[in-house]
This record gives structure tokens, sequence and C-alpha cells, in this order.
């Protein structure tokens, strides 16, 4: 319903302070991709009448049934092809009188259904053309609409363009925007905006609203923020729902809290509001990644009692985590209850139980799944099938038979994916056959233009290039990434680092350890484990002690690996006492001595029997 601006909210007024609460300039170039002027938009603040009249009068009339049944209907669930869509669209602008201005956005929002976003703001602008009358809900559609295209500057120039016209945005138009700003990963922006319209009074929240903040926050991982608006609707009389239940449930178990998400669940329940399938598969998921088979199976008895069925998502989550677990009977023993109970298996379903079978190195056994369980339901594979064979082919060293199945991908309408790419060149790698591994990186990768290489690649020809001593072809690789555009991560950095240590050049090595601050990377504990490793290879104790200190200081922990590796160090260099205090630390932190330092610990005692500081340690350690 349309809504007129009283003098308390002026136009003028609300367009100025569209532009105070967003910060966002709301008159962008005109929108070229669409041909679509922005008088289109901006609508002029000249016309006294914000509603003008149409060329031709409009009603409901009798002989439009039909048609504003189709609308209706199509609203809901969209065309089956865009050019029905426009054929119904085309018999509307001639019919008359003309139909009433819902059936116009019945079919704006039967196109958002088929996610057609760009023809619908295409008639939208046929319809600014047409004189024919739009309201609040069609300018929300629009608003949304370019939302989705990631224009959300547009979206704002049509907010101005709606002030303008004489309408009040509502708690939809402004919840649109702030997911729009949310799904272009601007947060921050959305949380201002969100702020400032509480500031303002110009929109009391609703339960969308605020499950659209904490949905974005929930994106960034901000949960404890998440959680505090949480609360802080509740205080405001905002009853949240399920969805905002589920929200935060799924963030708890993607971040590893679910007993945090289990005492969601009981506080939802005790409030009355219901969960659904979808809160209890985010909770068996987050269970089955820890292993708590026992409660995982309590909460489907739970899903039982409340006459809450599993779908095929819940048992998918069963099957890849058994698979993950090497349980690949109970895996199978999910899908035939799945077959019993008339659930249908899908591609997913199929994909995870041969992933199983990949991790218990039988791959023959899931290539038959592939190609006879599969083939014999109908199921079709995709990439992620095709990955899982040719990534298990791999670590069994047979990339003959994984580059079989990577020709075969054409021939089966798929188009590898950039995990397809860097599985063969790790394959390659892993078995010693590094011509085969730059010949293909040169000729499929990077005359690829289809293909944007990642970190992982980058790591992967790295470490493989300087585990075979072409440490320059290496740096050379690195500076024409950085020369792309590629952000290095730490894992970069890290396998860089320990090539280069590893084949003479730790000078070099620790130029890059010293300037990743200038990066704005911090080195992690693997990063350092290289580092210390290539110091006391080098003979340089003084150095590794001092990263040693270094390191806890700047907030890492070190791991058994460093203790051991500067121990060994301290005893090749007869530093007894030293050696013997890191190894009481070491073991304080729960670590031990690895066979490595037990056998050095032992050859030194045979040939300085009566060292005492050796013959303490044995004593502490060996005894």
């Amino acid at each position: 319903m349309m809504k007129k601006t009283n003098k308390l909210m002026s136009s003028s007024f609300l367009v100025s302070l569209s532009h105070s609460i967003t910060g966002i300039t709301c008159c962008p170039p005109p929108l070229a991709s669409f041909q679509f002027h922005s008088h289109f938009l901006l609508f002029s603040t000249n016309n006294s009448n914000p509603n003008p009249k149409p060329r031709f009068p409009y009603s409901s009339n009798p002989t439009h049934a039909n048609l504003q049944q189709l609308l209706l209907e199509k609203s809901k669930t969209g065309f089956d092809k865009l050019d029905d869509a426009l054929a119904v669209f085309d018999k509307m602008l001639h019919r008359k009188p003309l139909l009433p201005v819902i059936n116009f956005n019945q079919l704006l929002a039967a196109l958002v259904k088929m996610k057609e976003h760009s023809v619908a703001v295409s008639l939208f602008k046929d319809m600014c053309v047409q004189g024919i009358p739009v309201d609040l809900f069609t300018f929300n559609t629009v608003i949304n609409c370019f939302c989705h295209l990631n224009r959300v500057d547009y979206a704002f120039s049509l907010l101005a363009g709606t002030i303008k016209r004489g309408f009040v945005p509502n708690v939809v138009t402004y919840t649109t925007l702030i997911r729009g700003l949310i799904s272009q990963d601007n947060p921050a922006e959305a949380q201002l905006l969100f702020t400032n319209l509480i500031r303002f009074k110009l929109i009391q929240p609703d339960v969308v609203t605020y499950t659209t903040i904490i949905n974005g926050l929930c994106k960034r991982g901000h949960i404890s923020r998440a959680v505090m608006l949480f609360r802080y609707m509740e205080k405001k009389g905002c009853q949240p729902d399920t969805v905002t239940y589920n929200t935060l449930i799924d963030c708890l178990c993607k971040l590893r809290s679910v007993d945090q998400a289990l005492d969601l669940l009981h506080e939802m329940t005790k409030k009355g509001i219901h969960p659904d399938v979808i809160t209890y598969n985010s909770l068996i998921q987050g269970l089955c990644d820890f292993s708590r088979w026992q409660d995982a199976n309590q909460l489907l008895s739970e899903m039982n009692t409340r006459n809450i069925s599993p779908n095929v998502h819940t048992f998918n989550i069963l099957v890849d985590a058994y698979g993950k677990e090497g349980m690949i009977n109970d895996a199978e023993d999910v899908i035939e209850f799945m077959i019993q109970r008339g659930q249908h298996t899908d591609v997913v379903t199929y994909s995870a139980l041969m992933d199983g079978y990949c991790l218990r190195g039988e791959v023959d056994k899931a290539l038959a799944v592939l190609e006879t369980t599969m083939k014999k339901r109908g199921i079709v594979p995709n990439i992620r099938t095709y990955n899982i064979l040719i990534n298990g082919y791999c670590k069994k060293l047979n990339v003959d038979r994984a580059i079989d199945l990577f020709q075969q991908l054409p021939r089966e309408g798929l188009t590898p994916t950039i995990e397809t790419y860097n599985t063969i060149l790790q394959g390659y790698f892993l078995t010693g056959r590094h011509v085969d591994a730059r010949k293909f990186f040169k000729e499929k990768m990077m005359l690829n233009k289809a293909l944007t290489l990642d970190n992982f690649t980058c790591s992967i020809l790295l470490h493989g290039l300087c585990q075979n001593r072409f440490v320059v072809e290496a740096l050379s690789f690195f500076d024409t990434m950085l020369s792309a555009g590629l952000i290095p991560n730490i894992c970069i950095y890290s396998t860089l680092i320990d090539g280069l240590s590893k084949n003479g050049h730790l000078e070099k090595a620790r130029s890059l350890f010293d300037n990743l601050p200038l990066k704005g990377l911090r080195p992690d504990v693997k990063t350092y484990t290289m580092m210390i490793q290539a110091y006391c290879h080098d003979g340089l104790l003084n150095d590794a002690n001092e990263l040693f200190l270094k390191m806890e200081a700047n907030g890492c922990l070190p791991n058994d690996v460093i203790y051991n590796t500067l121990i060994r160090g301290f005893f090749h260099n007869k530093k007894y006492n030293e050696a013997g205090v890191l190894m009481d630390e070491m073991c304080a932190r729960g670590f031990s001595a690895d066979a490595s330092t037990a056998s050095v610990l032992l050859d030194l005692l045979k040939s300085q029997e009566q060292n005492p500081a050796l013959l303490a340690l044995r004593k502490k350690f060996l005894t």
C-alpha cells in the first residue's frame, strides 16, 4: 500500500536524511548496462503530484480474471521461460482498462523468483516510460534487484527516487538495503545504516531486520557482536524467531562452539520457539565434526520426538562424517536406511561415500560407486565427484589414471575447477615428475584465461620447484604472481622460506621472514619452525634461540617440533644444561622428546658416559 509523506517527514527532509544516514552518494552515473537513464530513477521533484495519472485508466475488470490468476500463481513460482514472462508483460501493456499496480508487482516478483533481476529492472523502466503507476512495493522490488546485481549504489539512488516520488521507505526497504550492503562485504556500512535508522527513528526494526544484521555479523565471524545484537533485540521487545536462532546456532557450530549452540537450542525450546530441520542439521554437523556420535544420535531421536523429519541434507551429513572417520560400513548403512524409507539419495550422498573410500585408499571402490551405483540410480556426477576421484588417484601416486579422468570431464559436460588443476599439479610433484608438473602448469593452467590461480596453486608450485632445487625458477614465478596482483598469504611465504633455507639461501629466507610485518602478515608456528630449523641446521644456535624467545613474546606458542629441534641444536653444541632446561619446559607443556632427540641423547651417552649433565638427563628422561 502506498504511503504519502506527512508534514513531519517532508520529501526534502527524507532525501537529505538518506544522504546523512548512509554516507553513500545517491546519484551514480547513468546505468549504461541497462540503458537506463537517471531520470527514470530520480523522479523530478518539480512534479507536484507524486502519483501522476497513467495514460489510460485502470480497474479490476472481470475480463482480466484469467490473467490475474496466472500472475498470482507465477508471482510465487516464477515463469517456466523468460519469453513467457515478457509475453505476459506485453499483454498487460495493451489491456484496457489497465490492470492494477498489484498485477505489475506480481510480474516483477515472478522475475525475481526466476533470478532475472536485470530484466525486472528493464521492465520497471518501461513501466515508468508508459506512465504506469508504481507503489512502494514496486520500488522495494527493484531496490532488491539492484542489490542482487551487486549495484547497491543504484539501490540507494532508487531510495532517493522513492522519497522524491512521495513514498516513505519502510522497514522492508531498509532491510533490503542492509542485506545488499552485507552481500557486498560492507558489514560496517550496514551496521552504521541500521544504527542511524534507529537513531533518527525512521523505522521500527522487525525480526527480519535484526536477523539480517545478525547474519551479516556471523558471516564475518563476529559472533560476539552478533550475540550482543541478539540480546539487544530481545531487550527492545523484538522476539527472535527460528531463523534468528538458526543463524546463530549455525555460526557457533562452524566456529566449533557446539556446546553454546546446544544451549541456544534449549533456550529456544523453553521459549516456545520451534526448531526445524535446519536447526538440527547445523547441530548434527557440529557434533559430527567432533566425533560426538552419541550426542548426534540423541538429537536424531529428539527430531523424531518432535515429528521433524530428517531431510537428504541430514543424512548426507552423517554419510560424510562416517566416511571421514573411515567408518565406511556405517556410511553405507545410512544410505541403505535412506533408500528403505523412500528418501532420495543424490550426488552429494554418493560423492561423500566416494570420499570415504578414497580416504581409506580404496579408490577403485570409489570408482565403482560412480560407474555402477550412481549410473544405476540415474544420478549425474558433478565436478566435485570427479575431483574426489582425481585426488584419490593422485594420493595413490597413480597420476596417469587421474589424467584419464581429467580428460574425460569435457565428454561429461563438466568444466575442471582450480581444485582439479591444483590436485593434478600436486600429484605430479608427489610422484617426482617435476618436468610433467611444470609442463602441465605452463600449458594447461597459465594459458587458460578462464582459470584464476589461487594461493594454493602458488604454494604447490613453489614447494615443488624448491623441493626439486629449482629455486631461481621459484623466485621468478613468485615475482610474476606478485606482478599479476596475487596477494600471498602466510602459507606461501612459509613455503618459500622453507625452500630457500633448505637450498642454501638462508639470507634470502631471513629477509623474507623479517619483512613479513611490512606485508601485514604474522608468522605462524609453522613459519617459526622452518626458520628455527634452518638456523639450527646452519649452526646458528644463538639466532635460533633468540627467535624462539621472540615467538612467544609475539603471541605464538612453540610446538613439540620447535622444542625438539632446539634441544638437538643444544646437544650438538655441547650445551647440555641449556638442553635440560628446555626439556623441562617442553615436558611441562605436555610435549615429549621425539625419536630423533632420544637417539641423539643415547649416542652422546655412549661417547661421554661420565658427563654429569648427560647422566642427569638420562636419569630424568630415559628411565
